[in-house]
């Protein structure tokens, strides 16, 4: 990998800028110039604000200067999800009803970024509302994959996955919903951090359903994630679902990084349904990869697994059509096609939506039981390979599926259950196109999942850090 600074990691990045060696607003300057020679491809990012974040830049190379370090994300640039609130810039939710809305304030995740000294570049392109897995959004043009520009990058976060891979930004923040963080992380070949539900703050975040949202990071590696879950983290008093627990430094509890001594269950349910050839592929690398440094490997049954779908989707639905109901009465032409077909979808009964939730309970059972047996659930983070640019469908085994269902088939289990889970780039396609598997924990034990991340980039280290050819 090039040592040109914009290609470096937040981890190695921070230390040169608290030494005085590289300064944020050379990071700042570094970045707008990538920005603009590159995004016109991509289309990542959907507002800039240069000349806020070069004042930024400027505030915190005084403060550094003056011995007023904050941690390893002052000077840091970073975008933002165009469904997070943030002062004084426009923030789209993805749709054009929201083209003006300025908000006053700042999300709380925001704000906390920010006062680590994080420096926000501007916000990144959505999935309409969040509510898709492409990002195709028909208001602000659709967001391309940096490792092949006829593919998507994945959704609803696409553009700050795309920004990420791109080096456009050394991180970025998404939503994740039914997999909004992590799959696009595996299309771009990123670690992306869905949290314990509750552990970082949604006041000030676009609504899609909030008994399965969830704010986490998109980095390119995992002490990356941590550094930022740090500072995310934390109980919001003004978010009802925010958890009153401590919060660890997580990057610190990084130093004690092993797969030795794991105990990880493989739910044959689930990878043994139709996927990708190179895809299961790199699932059985890892499977390898584990064994060889130490990791237990344990074949487990998910007696659930046929119900994932059928239970989180209705409920998801649901909450999506009652939180957009007012908005869809009053504009329903400035809704995309495909979000307004699914709303619509969402106008379930009560006795539907309660069965759901008793159904739901009954899966969260189950998986808490068998964290019992395991540490880690292991799968792909997704069946299919990205789908090219306006795919509604995929030939996988012979059979057509849906892009939404090959995108969601392994990440919704978190949501439904609120457990993290962190998908980690495991090579490359012979296209070249990142791989990626997934790896999902028992509440609040993120330090775990990053440990493991971590072990596993240690150990294969020609697996990810390529550059994509822009």
């Amino acid at each position: 990998m090039s040592e040109d600074p914009i290609f470096l990691s937040i981890a190695e990045v921070s230390e040169r800028v608290r030494a005085g060696d590289i300064s944020p607003v050379d990071l700042v300057e570094w970045s707008l110039d990538r920005i603009e020679r590159v995004d016109e491809k991509l289309n990542a990012f959907v507002t800039v604000v240069p000349e806020r974040a070069r004042q930024a830049a400027r505030r915190a190379e005084a403060e550094i200067r003056s011995g007023e370090y904050r941690g390893p994300l002052h000077g840091i640039p970073i975008g933002i999800k165009d469904i997070i609130d943030t002062e004084g810039i426009v923030t789209t939710q993805g749709s054009i009803i929201f083209k003006e809305n300025i908000p006053e304030r700042d999300a709380v995740v925001v704000a906390r970024l920010k006062e680590a000294g994080a420096i926000i570049l501007g916000k990144t392109n959505t999935h309409e509302f969040a509510f898709g897995v492409t990002t195709n959004n028909p208001h602000y043009g659709p967001t391309r994959n940096p490792w092949n520009l006829d593919l998507i990058p994945g959704g609803s976060s696409g553009g700050s996955a795309a920004a990420t891979a791109a080096h456009l930004c050394f991180a970025a923040l998404g939503s994740d919903t039914g997999g909004s963080v992590r799959i696009p992380a595996a299309f771009c070949g990123l670690i992306g951090l869905k949290p314990t539900y509750g552990r970082v703050s949604l006041h000030g975040v676009f609504p899609l359903a909030t008994g399965f949202d969830h704010v986490g990071p998109i980095t390119r590696t995992a002490p990356d994630a941590a550094i930022l879950l740090r500072y995310m983290a934390g109980f919001d008093e003004g978010d009802p679902r925010s958890l009153m627990t401590p919060v660890p430094n997580y990057h610190d509890e990084l130093a004690e990084s092993t797969v030795e001594g794991a105990r990880i269950g493989v739910p044959g349910e689930l990878t043994q349904i139709s996927l990708d050839t190179e895809i299961r592929e790199a699932l059985r690398a890892a499977v390898s990869t584990i064994e060889g440094l130490g990791g237990e490997i344990i074949e487990m049954r998910l007696k659930s697994a046929d119900r994932i779908e059928s239970v989180t989707a209705p409920l998801v639905l649901a909450e999506a059509a009652v939180q957009h109901a007012e908005l869809l009465a009053r504009h329903p032409e400035k809704y995309g096609s495909d979000v307004r077909v699914r709303l619509r979808n969402g106008q379930i009964s009560v006795g539907e939506y309660v069965r759901g939730l008793r159904s739901r309970e009954e899966i969260i059972r189950e998986v808490e039981m068998i964290f019992e047996e395991v540490d880690f659930l292991l799968t792909p983070t997704v069946q299919i390979r990205p789908p090219g640019i306006g795919q509604e469908t995929v030939i996988l085994d012979s059979e057509e599926l849906s892009v939404i269902s090959g995108c969601t088939q392994f990440t919704r289990l978190a949501n439904l259950t609120g457990m993290p889970a962190v998908a980690v780039p495991f090579g490359y396609g012979s296209d070249s196109i990142p791989l990626s598997v997934m790896f999902m924990a028992p509440r609040l034990c993120e330090t775990e999942l990053l440990r493991l991340a971590t072990a596993l980039e240690e150990a294969t280290p020609n697996l990810r850090n390529r550059v994509p050819p822009l």
